[in-house]
C-alpha cells in the first residue's frame, strides 16, 4: 500500500515542479522583454529621476536606522504621488521598483490590460500578493506571454 502511494506521489510532485518551472520562464520572459526595450529603442528612453546627494544628517544615522528612514520616505513618496493619480501599483505591498527606476508606477493599468509591467511586480503575482481583483497570476502570465508571441 505505501509503495502504491509512493508512486502516485511522483508523478504529481513532477507536474507541481513543471508547473512552476514553466511559470518561472514566462516570468523570465516577460521581464527580459519589458527591459529588452530600453536597450534597444533608437529614441532615449525616459530619463530616470535625479539622484540626489544624502544630507548630513542621513550621513550619520546608523545603517539600520538609515534604512528605516528610507522605507519611511519611500512610503510618503508613493503615498504623495498616489494621490496625484501617479502610482497605481498591480500588487500589494506595492513595489519599489518603479518608484526607483521611473519615479512613477502605472503596473495597475498596464496588468489589467496586457500583463505584468515591471520585474517586482511580475514576481509578487507569481507569489500570490496581486492586488487586481479577478485577476490571478496565471492569467496574468498568460496575458504577458500572448502579448510576447505578439510582438515576434
Amino acid at each position: 500500500m505505501d509503495g502504491d502511494l509512493r508512486r502516485a506521489r511522483k508523478p504529481i510532485a513532477a507536474v507541481a515542479a513543471l508547473f512552476l518551472l514553466v511559470l518561472l520562464a514566462i516570468a523570465c520572459a516577460a521581464y527580459r522583454q519589458q527591459h529588452a526595450g530600453e536597450r534597444r529603442t533608437a529614441s532615449a528612453p525616459a530619463a530616470p529621476p535625479p539622484v540626489a546627494a544624502a544630507p548630513a544628517d542621513f550621513q550619520a544615522l546608523p545603517a539600520t536606522e538609515q534604512g528605516a528612514r528610507l522605507r519611511g520616505e519611500v512610503a510618503e513618496a508613493k503615498s504623495n504621488l498616489e494621490k496625484d493619480g501617479k502610482y497605481r501599483c498591480c500588487v500589494r505591498p506595492t513595489c519599489n521598483e518603479c518608484l526607483l527606476k521611473r519615479g512613477e508606477c502605472h503596473c495597475r493599468d498596464v496588468a489589467a490590460k496586457k500583463g505584468p509591467c515591471c520585474g517586482e511586480c511580475t514576481e509578487a503575482w507569481i507569489e500570490g500578493h496581486g492586488a487586481i481583483e479577478g485577476l490571478d497570476a496565471l492569467e496574468l502570465l498568460r496575458r504577458k506571454e500572448s502579448m510576447l508571441n505578439e510582438k515576434q
